[in-house]
């Protein structure tokens, strides 16, 4: 049983998997972050071959997303991506089912010669099924940043 010390993610009456009790700090989040991105690239290696032998395995693109302005559009967008948002798609697939994580990390950063840049990243991954450009079930994990 959980005392309330120290949040557990398996063992949660409130059905998020303990979740919405968790606070990350910008480390923790990083080397989350990179720790998701070395499980997509060893899963792209192990599991990649097979998909690509037959038929087309590209997951079919959500409609919606941005257009060259970066205003979100419902089709024809120049990127098949909306914001991190809530209202908004987290998976950029169609007919996607599984996991979906994702963060958008905005700041300011000093260059070495003392000028101050902005920067903003998306990032988000996807582990999980979907129905391929070919019509056949696929299981792969995708990382998009």
């Amino acid at each position: 049983m959980n005392d309330g010390s120290v949040p557990r993610v398996l063992e949660s009456e409130s059905g998020l998997l303990g979740l919405d009790r968790i606070r990350l700090s910008r480390g923790r989040l990083l080397k989350g972050g990179a720790a998701v991105l070395g499980v997509a690239a060893v899963d792209g290696l192990w599991g990649g071959a097979p998909a690509l032998a037959a038929g087309n395995p590209e997951p079919r693109p959500i409609p919606g997303g941005f257009d060259q302005n970066f205003v979100p559009v419902p089709s024809n967008p120049f990127i098949h991506a909306l914001p991190p948002a809530v209202g908004f798609d987290m998976s950029t697939i169609t007919d996607f089912k599984g996991i979906v994580g994702g963060t958008e990390v905005q700041g300011t950063a000093r260059g070495s010669d003392g000028s101050t840049y902005w920067f903003g990243c998306d990032m988000r991954f996807m582990v999980g099924d979907y129905i391929a450009l070919d019509g056949r079930r696929r299981e792969k994990s995708f990382v998009f940043i």
